[in-house]
């Protein structure tokens, strides 16, 4: 009975009902949709770096002077201390210096500008991942990545062409395709990106004076990045007073990671407190809508207390209908959400596994619950001040 009282003064105040309902929506849609384009950007970026959160990268820093020539990188000498300093802290790791440019690429008749590699082949297993083909040999063959085959219509076999340090054109072949990484990865980028041995490199870019451009470090044990980190720095680098003698930059992929999910987290936080707002207001809209039921019924009220109804039916017959106002108002707010953040995260170039992830549909029940319970939060000091009306002062309201 309770419940159907409820329902009855519901549609007897149907657009009144309405524009309540239309308060908890938004505010629900605005929870829900934020939300969820939030959580799956974070999954997109932690599904892009977490494979690399093992990760040292390390850069030169001053000039050397090599054959009377001014360069910049990591000398074999540079090469053998960082390995020292590595091996003080882990046995467990892969240390791989390596050589990268850009350089301009010719494929057919079209030129783009790509990011180009040298690596022993024994070093590129731990750096990339071969979907599909062989790993390059010698100075012609050479491996690409996924978005940039796709991007230039490009297969095992395609013949790609670079300008040689002597000023003729090398043609290369294409041997393998890699996994792309994305543009948030620490170490090697592979979606615009091609790879050969450093014979193949030296041909068409030379070999820096023979210094390395960069260093990757992998350690076996992620916990061990930082304390490996502060071995290089104390044997690399001069006084912390001193950056003038500094030799090397070390980029601590799992200090970053945790630097990350922080602001993540806390850009999350922000988006659901705006989000909030919303919801807020309808808060104050629904009690107020409520309390002009309870203005109005008093009469109705008054007459169901004489016939017996208890205070407790009261109290639920008002909060039921804040409740069925919240229920459906949430229902719609999180289909409405359903529909516009997935294109959204689409259209932002999110992929479907991180559309449908775990952290972004959790806030389908989230928004219905948040969605309920401020309604029902809304709606108890009406129904408590109906409950306690008087009986005969409620009757004999006009």
């Amino acid at each position: 009975m309770i419940i159907s009282l409820a329902l009855r003064n519901l549609k007897l105040n149907k657009f009144r009902t309405i524009l309540s309902m239309i308060g908890i929506v938004i505010g629900v849609f605005a929870i829900c949709s934020m939300g969820m384009v939030s959580a799956g950007f974070t999954d997109e970026l932690d599904n892009m770096i977490t494979d690399t959160a093992d990760t040292l990268t390390l850069s030169p820093l001053g000039e050397k002077v090599v054959g009377g020539a001014t360069a910049v990188g990591f000398s074999e000498k540079d090469v053998r201390n960082i390995e020292l300093a590595t091996k003080s802290v882990t046995k467990e790791y892969a240390l791989i210096p390596y050589y990268t440019t850009y350089k301009p690429v010719t494929i057919g008749k079209e030129m783009a500008t790509v990011s180009v590699y040298g690596l022993e082949s024994n070093d590129m297993a731990p750096l990339v991942t071969l979907v599909s083909g062989t790993w390059p040999k010698g100075g012609t063959n050479v491996i690409v990545g996924e978005q940039f085959a796709e991007d230039n219509n490009l297969r095992i076999g395609s013949r790609i062409s670079f300008l040689g340090v002597s000023g003729q054109e090398i043609t290369c072949r294409v041997v393998g395709l890699m996994e792309n990484t994305g543009v948030l990865t620490f170490g090697i980028a592979t979606d615009n990106s091609v790879l050969g041995t450093t014979e193949w490199y030296a041909s068409i870019v030379g070999n820096n004076h023979g210094l390395y451009n960069n260093i990757i470090i992998k350690a076996a044990d992620p916990t061990e990045l930082a304390a490996i980190d502060e071995a290089i720095v104390k044997k690399m680098n001069g006084k912390p007073d001193k950056d003038s003698d500094n030799t090397v930059s070390v980029l601590n992929s799992y200090e970053l990671m945790d630097i990350f999910d922080e602001m993540m987290n806390m850009s999350s936080i922000f988006t659901t407190i705006i989000s909030a707002i919303s919801l807020l207001v309808a808060a104050v809209a629904i009690t107020n809508v409520m309390l002009m039921s309870v203005k109005e019924r008093t009469r109705e009220v008054g007459i169901l207390r004489s016939i017996g109804t208890y205070r407790s039916q009261i109290l639920q017959m008002f909060l039921y209908e804040a409740g069925l106002i919240g229920l459906i108002g949430s229902v719609v707010g999180v289909i409405i959400s359903l529909i516009i953040a997935p294109i959204f995260m689409i259209i932002m170039g999110l992929t479907l596994s991180a559309v449908f992830s775990v952290s972004v549909l959790l806030y389908i029940p989230l928004g219905i619950a948040v969605g309920l319970a401020v309604c029902l939060a809304s709606g108890l000091y009406p129904a408590w001040k109906a409950a306690n009306l008087n009986p005969v002062e409620a009757m004999s309201t006009d």
